[in-house]
């Protein structure tokens, strides 16, 4: 019995969470579509979270995702890793450097160079739709989504601000309500996290405190919680999708494709 209003509780929790987002219908409809994951890159001649791999979307029409951070210097770049080793083959970790040593470093065997955020808005201006996800998994979140939201609160285009990090999402809610914001989840089944901590997180039991606008889950670990939130037509995005079939057999399901390293027919 204990069991059973527990799991009610929680799926009333979700309908909640739900609730009053579809208010904001036509902002949302303005987000639906094909976003490319960290950019249009290849990792060979142009690099993710590049410059170039966002001219490439732009020129091609397709939204941008992308992370942000923040540098020791309180610099908000666009890189996804928290550490320099895979994308220049260095142990320095984001947030304890400055940007003017970031600069110093290629994107892999680019000459691409670890851009501003400031940077990216400014070549976009408006022209595709941008995902952006806050990445950071502490509890120093608020100067990086502060940040953020000050670069956004005079941007012109299409966006919406999401993460992993539900708390940072709740944060968002509370400093700027108008702005559309999304929770990031998947199922977690890889990942270190405790477990009663990763099934909290892969079934989505706090966004009724973020009341996200947009769920963004990865696109083949579609559960009960994605399905209810389907049914209650909260808006979907999947990420990140690897091929064409892939593409093909999800495209009806999500409202906002998350792709890479291929280009749709």
């Amino acid at each position: 019995m204990i069991f059973i209003s527990i799991l009610i509780l929680l799926l009333l929790f979700i309908i909640y969470s739900v609730l009053g987002t579809n208010k904001r219908a036509k902002a949302l409809a303005s987000l639906k579509g094909i976003y490319y994951h960290r950019g249009f890159y290849d990792n060979k001649e142009i690099a993710e979270n590049s410059m170039k791999s966002f001219e490439k979307c732009i020129n091609k029409g397709y939204g941008i995702e992308l992370d942000v951070q923040l540098t020791n210097d309180k610099q908000v770049v666009v890189f996804h890793d928290d550490n320099l080793e895979r994308m220049c083959n260095s142990s320095l970790i984001i947030k304890e450097t400055t940007y003017e040593d970031l600069l110093k470093f290629n994107l892999l065997n680019t000459t691409d160079k670890i851009p501003l955020f400031e940077d990216v808005l400014k070549i976009n201006n408006g022209k595709v739709p941008i995902y952006i996800e806050i990445k950071d998994f502490s509890m120093n979140f608020k100067d990086l989504v502060d940040m953020t939201v000050a670069l956004m609160e005079k941007y012109p285009g299409n966006y919406y601000i999401c993460s992993f990090n539900v708390i940072a999402i709740i944060y968002l809610k509370k400093l700027n309500p108008k702005i559309l914001r999304g929770v990031i989840s998947q199922s977690f089944k890889n990942e270190k996290y405790p477990k009663l901590e990763g099934f909290v997180l892969q079934n989505m039991f706090l966004n009724f405190l973020a009341k996200p606008d947009i769920i963004s889950y990865g696109y083949n670990e579609i559960n009960w919680a994605v399905r209810l939130n389907k049914l209650f037509k909260r808006t979907l995005a999947g990420w990140a999708i690897e091929n064409q079939r892939k593409f093909d057999e999800y495209k009806n399901f999500y409202d906002i494709q998350v792709i890479e390293l291929f280009e749709p027919k």
